[in-house]
C-alpha cells in the first residue's frame, strides 16, 4: 500500500513539472513568434530581465500612406509577458500615437495618443483604454552616439476601464544609445498598475521592474 501511495505521488508530481515545462515553452515560443512578426514593421524593440519579456513594434501610418508627414503617426503594439505566480496571461496593448518635435526646443520630441490594453489575472478581467503622453530628449553631448532619454506615462481612469478593471497606470523611463544609425541599446524602467474593483481583486502591480534592451529601425 505504502509503495502504491509513493509511485502515485511520484507521477503526479512529474506529470505538474511536465505541464509546467510545456507552459513555459508555449509562453517562450509566443513571444519568440511576435518578436518575428515585428521585424516586418517600421521598428521594434524587445527588452527582458530575469523574469520578464517585453515586445514593442510601431507603424509609421504616414509612410504607409506616402502623407506629407512621415515619422509622425503611428499605429502602435505591444506584448509583455512577466514571470507572476497570479498572472499567466501577457499584457497586451495596441494603439494610436501622435509624435512631432517640439516647436522651439531642439531635441525635444512629444508624443501624445491612446492604446487599448487588456490581461487577465486569475479569474479577472483587466480593459482599458489609457491615454498616453511621451517625452523623448537628445542629450546635446559632443559624443559619436547619441543618447537619448526619454519617459512616457498611461492613464486610464474608472470611465475608461472595463469588464473587471477600476483603473490603469504605466508609468516608464529609459536612457538608450544609438549604437548605429538604425539600432539602439537601452536601459530602462516601468511600473504597471492594472487595478481591479474591490471585489475582483483591488490594486494590482502587474510589473515593477528594471530591464535591458534593444531597438531597431526599418
Amino acid at each position: 500500500m505504502l509503495l502504491k501511495t509513493l509511485l502515485a505521488k511520484k507521477v503526479f508530481y512529474r506529470g505538474i513539472q511536465q505541464k509546467g515545462q510545456q507552459y513555459m515553452l508555449k509562453k517562450l515560443l509566443l513571444s519568440l513568434a511576435l518578436s518575428a512578426s515585428l521585424f516586418a514593421m517600421h521598428d521594434a524593440s524587445v527588452n527582458l530581465n530575469s523574469d520578464d519579456i517585453e515586445v514593442n513594434g510601431n507603424i509609421d501610418l504616414g509612410e504607409l500612406n506616402q502623407s506629407d508627414y512621415p515619422d509622425s503617426y503611428f499605429l502602435t503594439l505591444g506584448f509583455l509577458d512577466v514571470d507572476n505566480a497570479e498572472s499567466t496571461d501577457p499584457l497586451l496593448s495596441a494603439g494610436f500615437m501622435l509624435r512631432q518635435d517640439m516647436t522651439g526646443v531642439n531635441d525635444l520630441r512629444f508624443g501624445i495618443g491612446f492604446k487599448g490594453t487588456y490581461t487577465k489575472v486569475g479569474n479577472s478581467k483587466h480593459a482599458a483604454l489609457p491615454i498616453n503622453v511621451e517625452l523623448a530628449y537628445t542629450l546635446p553631448l559632443d559624443f559619436a552616439m547619441p543618447v537619448i532619454i526619454s519617459a512616457g506615462l498611461s492613464y486610464a481612469p474608472s470611465v475608461l476601464s472595463f469588464k473587471d478593471a477600476d483603473s490603469y497606470f504605466e508609468g516608464r523611463a529609459e536612457v538608450s544609445l544609438q549604437i548605429i544609425e538604425q539600432g539602439a541599446l537601452f536601459v530602462g524602467y516601468r511600473q504597471i498598475e492594472t487595478d481591479f474593483e474591490s471585489n475582483r481583486g483591488g490594486d494590482y502591480t502587474f510589473s515593477d521592474s528594471a530591464y535591458i534592451g534593444f531597438k531597431v529601425r526599418f
